[in-house]
């Protein structure tokens, strides 16, 4: 079977097409990092803090700057990576941390045309990485959104663009690694992967190729997974699972931050015991009193309730940020000097853009005709494995991230049909995927939109 690097990609992108996104970009990176440094410098907010005081602690030599097992170390090593060699200076890292966005724009450009076979739908995925503002925040921010983004779609690129090529394939085990080491959920959905890449005839080429993916793999994440061993006695890169779950069964309300119910549950967490064993065993005993006396009905009615109202709400890290969001109101962190205007200006467009999403991904992801069928399945079950765990881990806006490549990918590919609709080639779909689709679109906008209008 041909690899997708194999096939060339129809329709073409004018050099206006391409000036004008490269405007918008520079327009909105520009205009957001002006944001954070002015009128005043932006005010770190949760997770930001904690990342930022692991790093300085690792360059001072201080033993404890690993973070608790619930979190993977990889994040707080890149940001002292950084500090290491420009000092602590929050733009050097900003500067990095936005170079690795738009590599990943451009990688991800060239994995959808390879998998849709379309220029169009490559340019338009790569665009919306580099125009959303909220994903265009995330290169100024502390959280390993940026970095966790640039490795999983460089691993996705590699996989279905170079494995067959034996380098590349030791190439992707260290980038697959290097992500585990930002985003541990990724973790179950590796086997995946590598089915999908490797799982072909000869069965003893391809053999190889999965071998050496996962030996590299498994030497890039080793010294985490052995000091973790020595101090919890688990395999592990981290273990969040049964406190996401012991919150996610808490949590109360259908957006972020409007019931604080982290804050509460970390604190009786961190005093339930006096190791991670201890902590993570009294967490699974809760969970289990808690499905014992609550019937599964009533379990999946709660999570139905709140949790996809979460993961999909309009409001993300950027506009909870803002003066007038969460994280202003209630935490006194984010932007909090920004002048009414320029809030609403950011806001507006990060809502109406969010929104087009929405509406164009369903439609892209089942109603264009893939070239690579098999990835293009994988990567809607990428999708669909995202939401099973989030219907019951506790979830955030910040955790759709991982997501927005397919979504991408599925708005690129909603232009392209309608591109070539307009040029009368025709494309038969079978009315199922229509019915799907719609009610996909209709879901994920009410999703977003509809929470504070319901009861």
């Amino acid at each position: 079977m041909a690899e997708a690097s194999d096939h060339e990609c129809s329709g073409e992108v004018s050099r206006g097409a391409l000036a004008g996104l490269a405007g918008c970009a520079a327009l909105v990176h520009a205009g957001l990092l002006g944001l954070y440094w002015f009128p005043t410098q932006k005010v770190l907010w949760g997770d930001e803090n904690t990342y930022w005081r692991s790093a300085k602690a690792l360059l001072a030599g201080d033993p404890s700057w690993r973070p608790d097992p619930l979190w993977p170390d990889g994040y707080p090593r890149f940001l002292a990576g950084i500090v290491g060699v420009a000092g602590e200076h929050l733009i050097a890292v900003q500067m990095v941390q936005t170079a690795l966005l738009v590599i990943a724009a451009c990688v991800l450009a060239d994995l959808v045309c390879r998998i849709a076979g379309s220029r169009i739908a490559g340019f338009v995925a790569g665009g919306l990485m580099v125009v959303f503002p909220p994903v265009v925040a995330f290169g100024h921010s502390l959280w390993s959104e940026a970095l966790h983004l640039f490795l999983f779609v460089a691993l996705l690129w590699m996989l279905v663009c170079r494995s067959r090529q034996l380098a590349w394939c030791v190439l992707a085990g260290v980038t697959a690694g290097l992500a585990l080491l930002t985003k541990s959920l990724l973790g179950p959905f590796v086997p995946v992967l590598m089915f999908a890449a490797f799982a072909r005839r000869p069965a003893i080429f391809w053999m190889t190729r999965a071998g050496l993916f996962a030996i590299a793999l498994a030497l890039t994440i080793a010294p985490s997974v052995a000091h973790q061993y020595r101090h919890t006695g688990r395999l592990m890169i981290a273990d969040s699972s049964a406190f996401n779950l012991w919150v996610g069964l808490n949590d109360r309300a259908r957006r972020n931050f409007e019931i604080d119910v982290v804050s509460g549950a970390y604190l009786e967490y961190s005093t339930s015991g006096d190791t991670f064993a201890e902590r993570d065993a009294e967490l699974r005993r809760k969970i289990s009193n808690y499905a014992a006396q609550n019937s599964w009905v009533t379990i999946v009615r709660g999570q139905l309730g709140r949790q996809f109202f979460r993961l999909f709400d309009k409001d993300s890290y950027l506009t909870d940020q803002l003066p007038g969001g969460a994280a202003v109101l209630r935490y006194g962190a984010g932007y909090v000097a920004a002048g009414d205007g320029v809030a609403a200006l950011v806001r507006g467009l990060s809502y109406a853009i969010y929104g087009v999403l929405l509406a164009a991904a369903p439609l892209g992801l089942l109603l264009w005709r893939y070239r690579d069928r098999r990835w293009a399945r994988v990567l809607v079950l990428f999708v669909l494995y995202n939401l099973a765990i989030f219907f019951w881990l506790h979830t955030k806006s910040r955790f759709r991230i991982q997501m927005l490549p397919v979504l991408f990918m599925g708005a690129g590919c909603a232009v392209a049909l309608i591109e070539s609709r307009a040029r009368g080639v025709a494309n038969q779909v079978p009315a199922w995927r229509w019915v799907v689709a719609v009610i996909g679109v209709v879901a994920l906008e009410f999703f977003a939109f509809a929470g504070p209008w319901l009861p």
